[in-house]
């Protein structure tokens, strides 16, 4: 089994050369050992395959197992799933980074300053709050019956900067293989399920996950974002 530190999880759809920008902004920001593991769609499979730039850089994975994603729909949990299960299955790691491909990181993650699980400092934060915009759709999926069914707990966030530990991705992991009607049901379901789904596995069965990012808005003035985060997005130009 191959350790590392981090893994950073990127769903991609379009435009190779903003993903170049963000790995390379990865390589400047992240200052630890980290794999990036890129789940694509069909064209963008293709363009990565054939980048150079892309090709020369040992710590970035391709996923094969990829698929056409939605906006607004489950698919994009599913590439998220996808990434994390292929990288449970190959590597020894501390924490798993979900970003889209428009997350920038704009503080240092450091050896003074990633061990997120100890710390506990305001670096990042636990969020068991039900964003209400999305609840109507929430509570209609097989997983949000099942949690009010059990009298359970939802939690959500923006999956931008959406941190979990190895063990939470394991018990992910085995909840949704062991659930599959929950899983097939969340991956085909058409509202933005990435903003709760994973969250509220993680909020019942290990009792927080974490954030390291600055919401679902762009943002154009990173001088005002705090210090105690990491990523923010951006126009992918």
């Amino acid at each position: 089994m191959i350790e590392t530190d981090i893994i950073i999880s990127i769903n991609v759809h379009e435009k190779i050369n903003f993903l170049i920008k963000q790995i390379k902004n990865i390589n400047e920001y992240v200052l630890l050992n980290y794999i990036i593991i890129i789940n694509a769609n069909k064209y963008m499979y293709d363009e990565i395959s054939k980048c150079e730039f892309i090709k020369s850089q040992d710590n970035i994975i391709l996923n094969e197992n990829y698929l056409e994603k939605k906006l607004y729909h489950g698919s994009l949990t599913e590439g998220i799933y996808l990434n994390m299960k292929y990288i449970f299955n190959n590597y020894k790691f501390k924490y798993f980074i979900i970003l889209s491909s428009r997350n920038l990181f704009y503080n240092k993650l450091n050896n003074t300053n990633y061990n997120l699980l100890e710390k506990k400092n305001g670096l990042v934060y636990k969020n068991i709050n039900i964003t209400t915009w999305i609840w109507p759709h929430i509570i209609k999926t097989k997983l949000g019956r099942y949690i009010i069914e059990n009298n359970l707990l939802f939690g959500s966030s923006a999956h931008e900067g959406l941190t979990f530990d190895y063990i939470n991705c394991k018990d992910i992991i085995k909840f949704l293989d062991n659930n599959d009607d929950i899983k097939t049901d969340l991956f085909n379901y058409y509202t933005p399920v990435e903003e709760f789904a994973l969250q509220t596995i993680c909020v019942n069965l290990n009792g927080y996950y974490y954030y390291i990012g600055n919401g679902c808005n762009t943002q154009t003035n990173i001088n005002n974002l705090p210090k105690s985060h990491f990523v923010y997005k951006t126009r992918r130009i």
